[in-house]
């Protein structure tokens, strides 16, 4: 009985060790610089890009600019955030509307799930060509990768609205935000439980021209992202923290180096492991060499208090299991 009971102690021991074991041995490697292909070997057309989650699985959206002026929106799904499987295109010119492609076109879309409806939002920059109409739009499907049908597209509580992105709070509150009246501030919009509407409006960094604004959550601290308006040349990114979305935010300081390395942020992910959480930063690099062949570009960035610190570096490792990353070692 006692080496039965040993022989099955064992057995638990040895399935344990050989999990833990696999878990820590399951690392990714990350590449920056490189054009990325789908798992059909063709280009990646995700430009401006936002990202969801849904169980193992990333879903990443963007503009598709191999038509670079009347960008439809794509949609990509990948469990590492190499390998990337074109699922289709969720929102098409003259498709979706009558009016996009001709009268609007679509800028950084981005992705979400409503927890209370199920269903998955997409928030975007509502454009004509000459800029003057300065709208956002929602569209909204029943699943991830269905076909969004439009559902509200506007000046955001009649605010003139450009460059923008979206935050999810943990508790599923939700807000759009973009850089408002002629670039001069950003706008912070709280939306509806429903995701549909904007009905809230809090103005922050009056008349310093700030756009791409992306916000991560770490712990009670909220941290800014965003650069300055420079059209599609890359500018020194900045960030702000506060504990108030409404209020608070600190006087915005630089970080990474005088380009942001030739990027401007696009989204923070929130990797949740067994281990530890982490934090990647995701940017665009436009024009790299030309519009429809921009990167994206990955990299690790880390938090500590009400200080954060980017990581920038060609290639790292990750691990999706246990959370944790490391600079990936080469012959150099």
């Amino acid at each position: 009985m006692k080496k039965l009971i040993l022989t099955s102690l064992l057995m638990v021991a040895s399935t344990v060790w050989a999990t833990i074991l696999n878990a820590s041995n399951d690392w990714v490697t990350i590449r920056n610089g490189q054009l990325w292909t789908d798992t059909e070997g063709r280009i990646v057309q995700a430009h401006a890009p936002g990202f969801v989650q849904v169980g193992r699985t990333w879903y990443m959206v963007g503009e598709d600019r191999s038509n670079a002026f009347r960008p439809d929106v794509n949609l990509y799904s990948s469990t590492d955030l190499v390998h990337w499987k074109f699922e289709k295109k969720i929102i098409q010119n003259g498709v979706s509307t009558p009016e996009l492609g001709r009268q609007r076109m679509i800028e950084r879309a981005k992705l979400m799930h409503n927890p209370k409806t199920g269903k998955f939002v997409v928030w975007c920059h509502y454009e004509s060509g000459n800029y003057a109409a300065s709208e956002a739009a929602c569209f909204e499907c029943d699943s991830v990768n269905g076909a969004y049908q439009l559902v509200w597209s506007g000046r955001p509580m009649g605010i003139k609205s450009r460059d923008c992105n979206i935050f999810q709070d943990n508790d599923g509150t939700t807000y759009f935000i973009s850089t408002t009246e002629e670039n001069q501030h950003l706008g912070l919009f709280r939306l509806s439980d429903d995701y549909h509407q904007p009905v809230e409006h809090t103005q922050l960094f009056p008349y310093q021209r700030r756009e791409a604004p992306a916000i991560v959550r770490v712990g009670d601290t909220y941290f800014m992202f965003n650069s300055a308006c420079s059209g599609w040349k890359p500018n020194q990114c900045k960030v702000s923290h506060t504990t108030d979305l409404r209020s608070g935010w600190t006087p915005l300081e630089d970080i990474g180096d005088a380009t942001a390395y030739r990027t401007q942020v696009a989204a923070i992910l929130t990797i949740r492991g067994t281990r530890q959480t982490s934090y990647l930063y995701v940017g665009d690099r436009w024009m790299d060499p030309t519009l429809p062949e921009s990167k994206i570009i990955i990299f690790p960035i880390t938090f500590k208090g009400d200080k954060c610190q980017f990581h920038y570096t060609d290639q790292f490792d990750i691990n999706f299991e246990t959370g944790q990353w490391r600079i990936t070692e080469t012959e150099e």
